[in-house]
């Protein structure tokens, strides 16, 4: 496997069906191997090391067949679990652009919270 560099954005098509496997904050490392700050800056659609996103897409491949909303995005089936997996694995990451992305809010303490982040990337990085 070749190892990443820089920074890549989790497709925001993605996230939501991603959520069932975050669990509480203290299930999302255990669960995907990544911290609660990635998960909100996921959420957020804000740029993480692409060593990350790595992880959490090997993660998630390996639990995608429990995502129903992965399996309706990328249907196959001649998979025995119904998933494109060539297809998701394509899909799941895109590379930050070089301005890396929307800073966090003005206010200077960022985002703390999935709702926050919810906000955040709804108004496309305005401030919240």
């Amino acid at each position: 496997m070749q190892q990443s560099t820089g920074m890549c954005i989790v497709n925001r098509d993605l996230v939501e069906d991603l959520e069932p496997l975050v669990g509480s904050q203290a299930e999302v490392m255990r669960r995907l191997g990544i911290s609660w700050n990635s998960w909100i800056k996921i959420v957020a659609g804000m740029p993480i090391r692409a060593s990350v996103g790595q992880r959490l897409k090997e993660r998630t491949l390996a639990q995608a067949a429990a995502l129903h909303g992965l399996r309706s995005k990328f249907p196959c089936t001649m998979a025995p679990d119904g998933i494109d997996r060539a297809a998701l694995d394509s899909a799941f990451m895109l590379p930050a652009a070089n301005d890396v992305g929307p800073a966090v809010p003005a206010d200077g303490h960022g985002l703390r919270s999935v709702r926050q982040a919810k906000a955040f990337r709804s108004c496309d990085g305005a401030t919240i």
